[in-house]
């Protein structure tokens, strides 16, 4: 905790308040390093292992557990650097990456947990982490940003129509710092609102369209890999390939040629979404599209790759 002070005028200078974090981190830290472990080995199978509908398999493991990976590390981070900061004007709730502002004028009352009863958390719940939203019996729904293993390690502070749970071991300075700036008196301030920073401020993470077109274009791409890895095994050594057939010109070739399909597709869908993220903060609709046309594409080439199978 940053201890208070003084300034001129009976300004207070703000006051932040730390969770216990450590065991919220180790236990997020222990799932990320379990995820990206199991993506590693899989990855080291399946990068030395025949195309096949298993490798395949293998390969979507990867995909899955480096992402389940990457979202507990940034869950881990976001617990890491949870803080209650009270200033002048608000309550501030550093989480991940943004803070939620209460300002300190609907601050009602804070209210130890000892008092409260019994608390339900739906949202992330692991030891040591505890956030999203929930029920305390005598206060009803409450948003949680807490990292308690007891009830009464957390205060509840209470504003008009909702109430929020946090983790504060010196919970008397805690309510002291709430009721010191509320005595100096304020004018209403802004309302109550999550406030991204960083990274968050960009669009695209609240752009419920992006991450329909981001599934989309990953299944797409699935499609085409489960595709090639299911009928490869089934290729003679050498096949013939057309170029196209209705020029006449056809040549024999190794059948791991016909592999650049999945290749290029996976090339694709990496520059369409790496450009469609970047374009998005400037200009949604282009943004979408140039992410969109990565499914057609994908769509495209599952086409050309069954042509291409049939006539080898």
């Amino acid at each position: 905790m940053v201890h208070p002070g003084t300034r001129a005028g009976g300004v207070v200078d703000a006051d932040t308040f730390r969770p216990p974090r450590a065991l919220g981190v180790i236990v997020g830290g222990a799932f990320t390093v379990w995820a990206a472990f199991i993506a590693l080995v899989a990855g080291v199978l399946a990068g030395g292992a025949a195309v096949e509908p298993t490798t395949f398999l293998a390969w979507v493991v990867v995909a899955l557990f480096a992402g389940v990976a990457l979202l507990f590390g940034w869950w881990t981070l976001g617990v890491a650097r949870l803080a209650y900061q009270i200033d002048d004007d608000a309550l501030r709730i550093r989480w991940a990456g943004g803070e939620v502002i209460v300002p300190v004028v609907d601050i009602q009352r804070v209210v130890p947990g000892r008092t409260v009863g019994e608390e339900s958390v739906t949202g992330l719940n692991w030891w040591g982490c505890h956030i999203g939203r929930g029920v305390a019996s005598s206060l009803g729904p409450t948003l949680f940003f807490a990292t308690h293993n007891r009830p009464e390690d957390n205060v509840f502070v209470v504003t008009p129509g909702r109430t929020y749970g946090l983790t504060v071991p010196d919970q008397v300075a805690f309510a002291e710092a709430c009721s010191r700036r509320l005595i100096v008196g304020f004018e209403p301030g802004e309302p109550q609102r999550a406030e991204p920073r960083g990274f968050s401020v960009l669009p695209l993470w609240r752009d419920r369209h992006v991450w329909f077109v981001f599934s989309l274009v990953l299944a797409a791409l699935g499609v085409l890999g489960g595709y090639l890895f299911t009928q490869y095994p089934d290729l003679p050594a050498l096949v013939q390939i057309d170029f196209p057939r209705s020029t006449g010109i056809v040549r024999v070739g190794e059948r791991s040629e016909l592999l650049r399909i999945g290749a290029v597709g996976g090339g694709i869908v990496a520059v369409n979404l790496a450009l469609g993220f970047i374009l998005h903060a400037r200009e949604r609709a282009a943004g979408l599209w140039l992410m969109a046309s990565a499914a057609l594409i994908q769509a495209v080439l599952l086409g050309a790759a069954i042509v291409a199978f049939e006539r080898a």
